[in-house]
């Protein structure tokens, strides 16, 4: 990087680093300063072969060395150490003709940086023999200094908090929200109640009484089950505790902030959440429930306005769902409706076009039929003459009381004499030779007969069609037969 783009801040920067360190090389240390964010402490301590990085107890304890067990943390690193005096430099681009004087540099502020670096290692041991709060009061450390646990889940935070709370001071406590602090947040929004929030310090000497006296007083707890309030508590050693802490702009501990739906502004009309009110340092419960019936009637007033509008607008809410319910249920029945009709139509449809069907099949059928009967009346054998022998004279009564004779061979089957009834109405409309053009044999095709014949003396049914007309003794040698419709009664 150039010097050139290099903002005055991080020129100054640079010059202290290099008075420090007495490094002679420009790129280097500019090398070196971004590789840890410009952090000139960070950058001089890894300078010197020390990579710890400032942190708060607790947050290095696997590499500091030291023997401390799991409830008893680390003591934190001093802070930074201030720069040696050294004379206040230009930077300039490197020159070759510069070489000398960076050699210099060098051999003289050797002395002075093993001075520093021995000076600094042993305050730092010396610092570390001074008991917490002690070392707080010289540093002006505080909580504030950062968290000592990696971001987590918040759901799983508030129930660390909780478990860690009521294993140090007991069951008998608020209701803590078991959320994070956004959640809880959008909670007290959305349901217009004030948000309590208690951010908890285990470096703080007040924390102990507070939770075990304040927090746990029955008038407190009574308080604030009142459904107004919503309590959320955070531990600054957790990363939203401390995110909360910084928002908040924390200066003592215990902390206790009030926090409540703002009225909207005139050039606005949204809402926001915001801190009212700060109970900061050892408080007892009666200040605290003071100061909240303070900020409950102070609100309340916008409140009640507040949830009056929300109100009116959850009714008319409600009375627009249940117009639209009402719609939506009417056009359903038309739907319904509609679908009916056309299922209606559509079966309508359907058996027409299977009555159509099945009539077109009697058709086909009747046409078949006739063709068929037509076909079997053209291939009857003529009638034998008169004084042909070997022949049967049968004599017919017809079902209108008509009576036909015919003469057949005896050679005959009993079929032809069948086929001679059914097709008795051919004669009356056409010769043969006519009927023929009409007639065809269908393949497969069984004519089913819609009537027998029988002979009255004695009564007997001719019904064996594959008979010779002279093996049946109801007809040979001739026969008085009458035509029986099947079904009806016969005698």
């Amino acid at each position: 990087m150039d010097l050139d783009q290099l903002t005055p801040e991080q020129k100054g920067i640079l010059e202290d680093y290099l008075a420090v360190t007495g490094q002679n090389d420009l790129e280097v240390a500019i090398l070196a300063l971004e590789q840890h964010s410009w952090q000139l402490e960070t950058a001089v301590q890894a300078q010197f072969g020390d990579t710890r990085t400032p942190s708060r107890p607790d947050e290095s304890l696997g590499g500091l060395g030291l023997n401390h067990t799991a409830n008893q943390p680390a003591p934190p690193l001093p802070p930074p150490p201030p720069p040696p005096p050294s004379q206040p430099r230009h930077i300039a681009a490197p020159r070759a003709s510069n070489t000398f004087t960076r050699s210099f540099l060098t051999w003289f502020s050797w002395p002075i940086n093993t001075i520093w670096s021995v000076t600094w290692s042993f305050l730092a041991y010396f610092y570390t023999l001074f008991p917490q709060t002690f070392r707080q009061a010289i540093t002006g450390q505080s909580t504030r200094s950062g968290p000592t646990r990696s971001p987590q889940d918040p759901a799983s935070v508030a129930a660390r908090f909780l478990r860690e709370y009521e294993e140090s001071y007991g069951t008998t406590h608020p209701n803590f929200y078991a959320g994070g602090y956004s959640a809880a947040l959008n909670k007290a929004k959305d349901e217009l109640k004030f948000l309590v929030v208690y951010l908890h310090s285990d470096e703080h000497d007040a924390t102990d009484a507070f939770c075990k006296e304040t927090l746990a007083d029955s008038e407190l707890l009574s308080y604030l089950r009142n459904s107004e309030f919503l309590v959320w508590a955070g531990n600054v050693k957790e990363t939203e505790g401390f995110q909360v802490a910084t928002t908040l702009q924390t200066v003592r501990y215990p902390f206790i902030g009030v926090i409540a739906l703002s009225q909207p502004t005139a050039g606005s009309s949204a809402t926001k959440m915001v801190l009212i009110d700060r109970i900061e340092g050892p408080s007892t419960a009666e200040q605290i429930i003071q100061r909240l019936t303070q900020q409950v009637a102070r609100q309340s007033t916008a409140l009640e306005r507040l949830r009056a509008e929300r109100r009116e607008r959850e009714q008319a809410r409600e009375i627009r769902q249940q117009q639209d319910d009402a719609y939506e249920q009417s056009l359903r029945a038309d739907r319904e409706k509609a679908r009916q009709q056309k299922q209606m139509r559509e079966a309508a449809e359907q058996l027409k076009r299977e009555q159509e069907m099945i009539e077109a099949e009697k058709v086909i059928a009747l046409e078949r039929k006739e063709r068929h009967l037509k076909w079997l009346f053209a291939n009857l054998p003529e009638e034998p003459a008169a004084g042909e022998s070997g022949c049967a004279r049968l004599s017919f009564k017809l079902w209108n009381g008509e009576r036909v004779i015919r003469r057949f061979r005896g050679t005959e089957p009993v079929e032809h004499v069948y086929v001679f009834i059914e097709t008795i109405e051919f004669r009356e409309n056409g010769s043969k030779a006519e009927l023929q053009l009409e007639a065809e044999e269908h393949a497969g095709y069984t004519h089913e007969y819609d009537f027998v014949l029988i002979s009255p003396f004695p009564r007997t049914k001719v019904t064996d069609r594959q008979k010779l007309i002279k093996d049946e003794p109801a007809l040979w040698p001739s026969a008085s037969l009458v035509v029986g419709l099947v079904g009806e009664d016969e005698d």
